[in-house]
């Protein structure tokens, strides 16, 4: 509603009349100023949904599709108990009815109102957000982006739903958790969040097979919580925590099961009645935070390794022990078996770099480790990929890093694969992290994807359709 201009001439009123005027003004303001509940700026309290949230699309062919309120009636239709309440036949001065007029009762604030966006604010389109038979990018980064704007979801407070997206920008002190998907360059930011000073805390991606996790506690020790999200439509689908300060990255998510390793805090544990020691080896369920089970501390320390249904674990190499190898751990007492699954011996220990062979992990039946070289004019990599089904399938994967004109430094030891992708990190001079490498070992090509964000941790997804 414009507001024209007023006249600047001055009237000699009486003081009574000016009153009546007066009082008719503020009748007439408060006509024109009566606030519409559905575009009120109150906190979402999880009733209603915030107006610059766009909801998922309906689908007319879902038999549960409603349509939007409208002034028409279907041929088959009849007004409410509300709409009749006001089709009452009115009365002209001479006594003969005039033609019924039928108007919509104001709708109510629990949902069947619809709101319109502010015009300035983009409306994205209706897409999925992780499509089948597609390669996305879990990140965890740390300050903004390229990007002026990004895509966030938006879920419910209380039941973790999903309830739609909407646009905002990342301030240059936060932290998020970011959705990419390389083939596009979209971006959806899952979690953002602040780390102050005097409680730093940080939120980890981890996927295994078609399962998404985010995991979060304080820097400084503690309590942990894992998340886990709906690949469809990155609701929260349910959530895990535990008292005692775990170690992160270091847990494992296997058979409906979170195993882990305390941190090198002791604590007191609420459920378990006793101070847990640092390197305690514990398990709990996914659906029951309470119910932690300590398990015996097996006689040779190695890495827990998801296989999705089956937990296993890895030997990592030292210059002193340099073979390195995959076993099965037993998901009820956590030793491990007696024999490896498959296993090798790293030769040439002083050729590579510290961040080599330091992970492994496990995704559709192979078993995946990855070692740095640097070479007199570029860096290298060897990826060896060994199946857990035949031990006799065994292939290294060799290539140079692609030229490029910031020279790299380092690697992040951390690596991840799925649906036939390498995920490798190299770090570049001048704190450049906003760069992955993806290898594709069906056709066995490279790839740099620059992200533009800054790049904490990264894991890769892939949802098989």
């Amino acid at each position: 509603m414009a507001i024209g201009a007023t006249s600047n001439k001055v009237f000699s009123l009486k003081i009574w009349r000016a009153t009546l005027l007066l009082g008719a003004g503020l009748l007439l303001f408060a006509a024109c100023t009566v606030e519409d509940p559905a575009n009120s700026e109150s906190p979402n309290d999880g009733t209603s949904t915030p107006s610059d949230v766009q909801p998922p699309a309906q689908n007319a062919e879902d038999p549960n599709f409603t349509p939007p309120p409208g002034n028409t009636l279907g041929p088959d239709e009849t007004p409410g108990a509300s709409e009749r309440a006001n089709t009452a036949t009115p009365v002209s001065s001479d006594g003969t009815n005039e033609a019924a007029i039928i108007r919509r009762s104001i709708p109510n604030k629990g949902g069947d109102n619809t709101t319109r966006r502010i015009p300035d604010t983009p409306v994205p389109e209706p897409v999925d957000l992780l499509p089948n038979n597609t390669l996305a990018l879990v990140m965890a980064v740390r300050g903004g982006s390229s990007s002026s704007t990004l895509k966030t979801i938006v879920n419910d407070a209380t039941s973790g739903a999903m309830l739609g997206t909407r646009f905002i920008q990342l301030e240059s002190s936060s932290k998020s958790v970011v959705l990419y998907l390389p083939d596009t360059g979209e971006s959806t930011v899952i979690v953002s969040y602040s780390s102050p000073s005097y409680a730093p805390n940080f939120k980890r991606p981890y996927t295994v097979d078609d399962h998404l996790y985010i995991s979060g506690k304080f820097t400084n020790g503690g309590a942990m919580t894992i998340t886990e999200y709906d690949t469809a439509d990155l609701s929260r689908a349910a959530e895990w925590g535990t008292q005692e300060d775990a170690l992160d990255p270091g847990y494992a998510v296997a058979g409906g099961r979170v195993y882990f390793h305390t941190g090198s805090t002791q604590q007191w544990s609420m459920s378990r009645g006793f101070y847990n020691a640092p390197g305690d080896y514990m398990s709990s369920p996914f659906d029951s935070r309470w119910d932690i089970y300590e398990m015996a501390k097996p006689e040779l320390r190695f890495a827990l390794v998801s296989g999705g249904e089956i937990l296993y674990g890895a030997k990592l190499p030292t210059e002193d022990d340099p073979i390195t190898g995959v076993f099965t751990v037993d998901p009820v007492t956590g030793q491990p078996a007696d024999r490896y699954i498959t296993a090798f011996e790293v030769e040439d220990w002083d050729t590579y770099l510290p961040s080599s062979w330091r992970n492994v992990v496990i995704s559709d039946g192979m078993a995946y480790w990855a070692g740095f070289l640097e070479g007199r004019n570029t860096h290298s990599v060897e990826i060896l990929a060994a199946s857990l089904e035949d031990p006799d399938v065994f292939t290294i994967y060799e290539f140079d890093m692609p030229v490029s004109d910031i020279q790299i430094i380092g690697f992040n030891s951390t690596i991840d694969a799925d649906g036939g992708y390498v995920l490798i990190k190299p770090w570049y001079d001048g704190g450049d992290r906003s760069k992955v490498l993806l290898y594709n070992t069906a056709d066995e090509t490279v790839e740099i994807i620059n992200t533009g964000f800054h790049i904490v941790d990264a894991q890769l997804l892939f949802i098989e359709g």
